[in-house]
């Protein structure tokens, strides 16, 4: 599990794969603890942190630690263990366009 200070991206980046590997799509959204969401606004510029959301919606929920999901009912939970079993070319990282400030 990572623990650095870009753990949150790297959360963030794993759910979104996750999903994608299950479903073959994006999801739209990822709900996540407020507490992580704030991570964000350390990681990323104002510009940088807009474009992520132009992709897909962060949602803060505390009943949520890191659930992709989209309008067709598709969901992946990465705190559920179960790695993606292949990955596309495009990972959500690339899909995102943006590097975080921090990394470890």
């Amino acid at each position: 599990m990572p623990n650095g200070v870009d753990k949150n991206w790297i959360r963030l980046c794993a759910t979104i794969d996750g999903f994608r590997s299950r479903y073959g799509r994006w999801p739209t959204r990822v709900r996540m603890w407020e507490m992580s969401l704030r991570d964000f606004d350390f990681l990323f510029t104002p510009a940088d942190l807009a474009k992520i959301c132009s992709r897909v919606s962060l949602v803060a929920d505390d009943a949520a630690a890191f659930i992709a999901e989209d309008d067709l009912g598709g969901s992946f939970n990465y705190g559920d263990g179960d790695s993606p079993k292949r990955l596309r070319k495009l990972r959500a990282a690339e899909w995102l366009g943006v590097t975080p400030l921090h990394e470890d």
